[in-house]
């Protein structure tokens, strides 16, 4: 083969190679730029600001004084109130939801849109935990509930103010029978004037003697039909040897004179209401405050008024 035929031979096969020997450069290229640059290739790619997280509300709060009775239709006591104080703000937002929870389902009972401020909230006694505990021979009967303050803001997030108990204490015995209750149980008057109620008083069946634990007299309550609380009714008598003397429930030890429930004859309490129709019996306690055979008067009031005075011979 001729040397001008073996030329145009290597142009062929060598012309197809020269784009290798080009990337090449290309490539050594980018490095060097690249150690220029302090070893760093700037990125391709563009990248966006992430969201600042959301802020919950601040809230505060607190319960002003004690538990009070709250009274239904029938004068009696159904429920208890408090006044309750907060404070409310979202940095970053607005608050949408507030209030209070009295019975912890998870709904606000008491809502409230005020930045801050005071409001007066109810809770049912029937709802409310019931325990008793006893101190110095004292049983003592109380009621509970827990409450609770939450806010949510535009965002979706809540906070909570922490778990409130609330105690209130209704009623406590003693020992030797007495009752007291801090409750309204009295229903509604049956009178407006209270000079409206009438009452029976006989001589009790048993004899007076000259001793000093008589039973003198029984007084029934004869009209109405709701009971009378006791802590508003007195009784007084006025025998022939002590003079006048009031007339204390059974659980009292400080009276000379003692009232029982029912003819007498058993140390039994009067609870806490005089009920329509109920009979009570006056007796004496340690003193002698009539000998028998001579008048005597007794006197009932209600509220410090007079309703009733009546003189009776005892026998």
């Amino acid at each position: 083969m001729r040397n001008d035929q073996i030329f145009v031979l290597l142009l062929v096969i060598l012309l197809p190679m020269s784009g290798c020997f080009d990337g090449g450069t290309e490539g050594v290229g980018e490095a060097e730029a690249a150690e220029d640059a302090g070893g760093e290739n700037s990125p391709s790619t563009s990248t966006s600001a992430t969201a600042a997280p959301n802020l919950p509300p601040v809230i505060s709060v607190e319960t002003i004084g004690t538990l009070t009775n709250v009274e239904g239709p029938d004068c009696t006591t159904i429920a208890f109130e408090i006044e309750v104080r907060h404070a409310m703000t979202d940095w970053d937002g607005s608050i949408l939801s507030a209030g209070w929870d009295v019975n912890l389902d998870g709904i606000i009972d008491y809502p409230t849109n005020a930045s801050e401020g005071y409001m007066m909230i109810e809770i049912p006694m029937n709802t409310m935990v019931g325990r008793t505990a006893i101190q110095s021979n004292i049983e003592y009967e109380y009621r509970e509930q827990t409450i609770v303050f939450g806010a949510q803001d535009d965002d979706g997030a809540w906070t909570s103010s922490e778990l409130i108990k609330l105690v209130k204490t209704i009623s406590y015995s003693t020992n030797n029978g007495g009752e007291y209750s801090y409750l309204d149980l009295e229903p509604c008057n049956d009178f407006s004037d209270v000079t409206d109620y009438n009452f029976s008083v006989i001589d009790h069946a048993d004899f007076v003697s000259t001793g000093n634990r008589d039973y003198l007299v029984e007084i029934t309550r004869t009209n109405g039909q709701n009971g009378i609380d006791w802590s508003r009714i007195s009784i007084y008598i006025d025998g022939d040897n002590e003079g006048r003397e009031e007339c204390g429930v059974v659980e009292n030890y400080y009276n000379r004179c003692r009232i029982y429930s029912g003819t007498g004859l058993t140390n039994s309490s009067v609870g806490t209401l005089w009920e329509s129709g109920e009979t009570i019996t006056i007796s004496e306690w340690d003193d002698n405050l009539h000998n028998g055979n001579y008048g005597a008067w007794i006197y009932v009031y209600i509220d410090n008024i007079e309703v009733h005075r009546v003189q009776l011979d005892l026998q």
